[in-house]
């Protein structure tokens, strides 16, 4: 009995609502940042925007399978939706989203449902949003001088502008930005991507943040092309999902009772602003482990590799490509010999930003806060990487990946191929692991400070540097993780010949220390 008390609990969910629509919140979660965060999920996810699709899981999955192949992942511990999840997320980093999809699948009500749980009133958020549409203005985005100063003004000191208030908000709604002219989006950019606004001389800044934008079709649809630099300000993607008719009964309801999810979101799940710094500073304290950090980092950092782009050393990357006009799947082929459904760099035709970086460890830090932990595991990563990567990697569809049995399908699922590269990563990791200990040690050594060192010491680290680099010129195949090894090494080795040239050419350790 006692067991069935709890499957029934269980099922009922953390928020739920009577036939009338009014909201009953469980006491299972109790009182900290953390866990308001996960009400105010459970809420939206059963209440508001209905989304029965689990697909961010953790701990051991066991699998249904039929005959044709066909899976489905029964995870053993909590699972969410990351159409939901990655919004909230969004809130709570000040970060940018760009929820695409279909129409009328929810992206905009997601988005007011944030902006609402920020502690907005409706009628700020709904003002608030901006509609784009091919006769959108720098003016009707961000605000115009006042006619009567520009009559009267001798200077543009005395002219002021008259900023539209939606710039101040803690959320940020944009509609259908990819249906904004191309010179309204340059003005957009500057908004999004450093935090203010010029005109006539006078400034605009958008405060702590977070940004939502929408669109119906992120491949080149839309009236107007999104400029390259707005859409790499976007941090992540979010996927509108179809809705499930086994759950019409709760469309029902709504009609009936002639009420919207942002007439009842529960006051208890709306944030102050003071929650929401106390949440942003926690998340920011997240700890992430030294051995979790290394294997994010193998993984991301062979993305960039392309032995093929330049017979010098340090430019074998893809940025090297792009600058010549040149294409990963036009230099990828039999002249090299790395093994093509092996080696992930013949996957990708570009590599990650930095941005892209500090993105996916926020995002990770975010993630691990939610689920009320301290410490992030790698299982946040694998989850959160390929939303974070999902319109910033490029996939090479002439890779002989693609051509082995199963794998062509993952060119038609952004998600499911990065994540299936992050397993092949990590799969390898353990191969790898001993030199890169062996790096991480020199690296240590000189992360001292050079300070006190003498020649004789300096010469000393500078050949135990020179043999690690030969051992993995002569012993490695020169793949994604060895070349970013060697790059690391001969940065040491610059660092300490300039350091015993200075001491040569400086006895007494006059002048300036390089």
């Amino acid at each position: 009995m006692a067991n069935q008390d709890w499957v029934s609990r269980l099922l009922t969910g953390r928020a739920s609502a009577d036939k009338g629509l009014s909201v009953h919140l469980s006491e299972r979660d109790g009182g900290s940042l953390h866990d308001k965060m996960r009400q105010a999920y459970w809420w939206i996810t059963n209440n508001a925007v209905i989304c029965p699709y689990y697909d961010i899981e953790f701990g051991g999955t066991a699998a249904l399978k039929n005959t044709a192949g066909d899976e489905v992942h029964l995870p053993e511990d909590m699972s969410y939706s990351s159409f939901v999840l990655i919004p909230l997320l969004t809130l709570f980093t000040c970060r940018r989203a760009l929820l695409v999809g279909g129409p009328g699948r929810g992206k905009t009500t997601s988005a007011i449902l944030m902006a609402l749980l920020s502690g907005m009133g409706r009628e700020d958020v709904h003002r608030g949003i901006q509609r784009g549409h091919p006769q959108l203005s720098i003016a009707d985005l961000l605000g115009a001088p006042l006619p009567s100063d520009m009559l009267k003004a001798e200077d543009l000191s005395a002219v002021k502008v008259s900023w539209r208030k939606w710039i101040t908000q803690r959320v940020k709604i944009v509609d259908e930005y990819n249906r904004i002219p191309t010179k309204t989006q340059s003005a957009l950019l500057s908004l999004l991507g450093e935090g203010y606004a010029e005109m006539m001389d006078q400034y605009v800044y958008t405060g702590r943040s977070s940004w939502f934008l929408t669109a119906n079709d992120d491949q080149g649809g839309g009236t107007f092309q999104v400029i390259e630099a707005l859409k790499d300000r976007l941090d992540v993607v979010v996927r509108a999902v179809p809705f499930n008719s086994g759950f019409v009964d709760t469309l029902l309801q709504r009609i009936e009772s002639d009420k919207s999810p942002e007439e009842l979101l529960p006051k208890d799940i709306v944030f102050t602003p003071g929650e929401l710094e106390k949440a942003y500073n926690a998340i920011l304290a997240v700890e992430v482990p030294r051995g979790v950090l290394e294997r994010v980092a193998f993984f991301l950092g062979q993305l960039d590799f392309c032995r093929m782009a330049s017979p010098r050393f340090e430019f074998k990357h893809k940025d090297t490509l792009k600058l010549a006009g040149q294409t990963v799947s036009a230099v990828c082929n039999e002249q090299c010999p790395l093994d093509k459904k092996v080696h992930l760099c013949t996957q990708t035709e570009n590599g990650t930003s930095v941005r892209a970086y500090q993105t996916i460890l926020h995002f990770a830090k975010a993630l691990a806060f939610f689920r009320g932990h301290r410490v992030t595991e790698l299982e946040d990563f694998r989850q959160i990487i390929p939303w974070v990567l999902h319109e910033k990697l490029t996939p090479n569809a002439r890779s002989p990946f693609f051509e082995a049995k199963g794998n062509k399908l993952l060119l038609q699922d952004r998600v499911a191929w990065i994540r299936n590269m992050f397993d092949m990563a990590m799969a390898r990791y353990g191969t790898h692991a001993p030199v890169r200990q062996k790096v991480a040690a020199l690296r240590a050594e000189l992360d001292l400070g050079l300070s006190g060192v003498d020649l004789r010491t300096t010469e000393k680290r500078l050949s135990a540097v020179t043999v690690l680099m030969n051992e993995l010129m002569t012993r490695q195949e020169l793949s994604g993780p060895v070349y970013e090894d060697l790059i690391h090494l001969k940065s040491l080795y610059s660092r300490y010949r300039n350091y015993a040239t200075w001491l040569k050419e400086n006895p007494g350790g006059q002048g300036q220390q390089p």
